[in-house]
């Protein structure tokens, strides 16, 4: 009689937290937001690059190859429009990869309720971040290089806290780690740490794209590997066996 008294209150609360455990790891089941993000890396550095290249080119007189840069910059600038605008291509994008990462199907919070009733605002802010990284681009010749980063800071960090409140619950708080670690970047950068490459390098277009894609693939392996620690927490709880199919 005392093991059964022992051994309930050790289920009921076993039970409870089933539900926080499931919470964490729907919120940090984010492999569909990596592959998104490498997508958006290509088409960032489809205009970046060939821009870098445009330079050189423009320099040598080289019309032909300096022409073929600014149709494949003009042409990644409408592919991330059309993948950054949900009515346009985000849904249908996100769909396609999601099905093909998680075959057990989709599994998800509750629509958030700021993203619900404030959809203009989404619409408005992703229009502006657009606005700012087309800036930027005509820009590039006129801003410092090697504050670039800093510059891209001003408006890549409010975009990218705005997404995360904008999506609450369904997005881990972890996603704040991109933006924090990049702001500390961009004050490393003013302060005058040489943490950039000189001018004189070549290597210069990388003091902004290092950092974005290097602080946001590490943000995605902390939430990965937390979301593992979750669904084994989750499995714990509920006494699942076998190893099976998980998606993630």
């Amino acid at each position: 009689m005392k093991a059964e008294q022992n051994t309930k209150p050790t289920e009921m609360e076993n039970l409870k937290e089933i539900p926080k455990w499931m919470r964490k790891y729907v919120q940090n089941r984010m492999l569909t937001n990596l592959v998104l993000f490498i997508i958006y890396i290509v088409l960032f550095s489809g205009i970046y690059i060939p821009i870098y290249l445009d330079e050189t080119f423009f320099k040598n007189d080289n019309v032909i190859a300096e022409s073929i840069c600014k149709i494949v910059s003009l042409s990644a600038i409408i592919l991330l429009l059309y993948f950054s605008i949900p009515k346009w291509g985000l849904h249908k994008l996100w769909k396609w990869v999601d099905q093909r990462i998680y075959h057990e199907g989709n599994i998800s919070l509750s629509e958030p309720t700021l993203m619900k009733t404030n959809k203009k605002i989404g619409k408005i802010v992703g229009r502006l971040f657009f606005i700012c990284v087309i800036g930027s681009v005509f820009l590039y010749g006129y801003i410092p290089k090697e504050y670039m980063q800093p510059v891209s800071a001003v408006y890549c960090v409010p975009f990218m806290v705005f997404l995360y409140f904008w999506q609450r619950p369904k997005y881990s708080p972890l996603m704040l780690i991109w933006p924090i670690l990049y702001t500390i970047h961009a004050i490393l950068i003013v302060a005058g740490v040489p943490i950039v490459f000189p001018e004189e390098s070549g290597l210069i277009s990388l003091n902004t794209f290092i950092p974005i894609v290097g602080y946001g693939f590490l943000t995605f392996l902390i939430i990965f590997i937390y979301s593992r620690y979750a669904l084994r927490k989750l499995k714990g709880l509920t006494h699942i066996k076998g190893e099976g199919s998980d998606g993630d």
